[in-house]
């Protein structure tokens, strides 16, 4: 086998242009890297909301003390538009649709029936102040005065009718073994927007014709007692434990 080398004239023009310079090794032995952040994989930011989900999970899991703020506040945790929906829910009920499954379920609320009790109370009052007005005739010896305690006996009347009548109709069905499928709070949210019907009644009661004011009455009776015997219904006629 031939070998072959190669000579090279150092002496030559081209080659003496050459520069050579020599590194120092002591810069590059002292210089060092060091790296304090990574740039994120996909698998830390799947364990990133992974950790998140179990929080999530872990709170709502903790139910709230009952001395505490957050315990009541689910009770009030409505949408204005459900409210609206259930509103006219109850003041034309169908009878093929219940009105707890089709409109309260699954989230029962206090603030609804809290407002329509409270907006029933000052209607009221003041319906019931201005129909005496009109009625009282112009006299120099008598002088109208507005009833300021009228707003106190309807806040007590219908306070105490939206907590005393479903409390005793929701400790009868317990009585009676028929709280599968109602519980207490339901029974409270649909009594108290069942009186949602009274309101524009009470404004209308202000015109002082009396046969009207009766057809109101029952006009509201019949829709709101409706709604009412539509939703306990099934739970009474279900019943097949009789009272001793």
């Amino acid at each position: 086998m031939e070998s072959k080398s190669a000579f090279v004239d150092v002496e030559s023009p081209e080659l003496s242009e050459l520069q050579f310079q020599d590194i120092s090794q002591e810069h590059s032995e002292n210089e060092t890297h060091t790296f304090s952040e990574f740039p994120p994989s996909a698998a830390d930011e799947d364990d990133e909301s992974g950790d998140k989900q179990k929080l999530l999970e872990e709170d709502k899991s903790k139910s709230p003390s009952f001395w505490s703020f957050e315990y009541y506040q689910t009770f009030f945790d409505v949408e204005t538009g459900q409210v609206l929906q259930r509103i006219l829910g109850s003041m034309l009920p169908i009878p093929q649709r219940n009105f707890l499954e089709y409109r309260i379920r699954p989230n029962p609320d206090l603030y609804g029936p809290f407002w329509i009790c409270a907006t029933l109370v000052f209607t009221t009052a003041i319906a019931g102040n201005l129909a005496n007005y009109f009625s009282t005739p112009p006299t120099d010896i008598y002088k109208w005065k507005y009833e300021f305690h009228k707003v106190s006996y309807a806040a007590t009347a219908i306070y105490a009718y939206w907590w005393l009548v479903p409390t005793t109709v929701w400790l009868f069905l317990r009585w009676r073994g028929n709280l599968a499928s109602y519980t207490y709070l339901e029974t409270i949210c649909v009594y108290g927007y069942s009186l949602a019907i009274y309101i524009p009644i009470s404004i209308l009661w202000v015109i002082n014709i009396s046969v009207l004011q009766w057809i109101l009455v029952i006009i509201g009776t019949l829709m709101s007692g409706s709604v009412l015997v539509l939703t306990f219904w099934p739970a009474v006629k279900n019943d097949d434990k009789k009272v001793i």
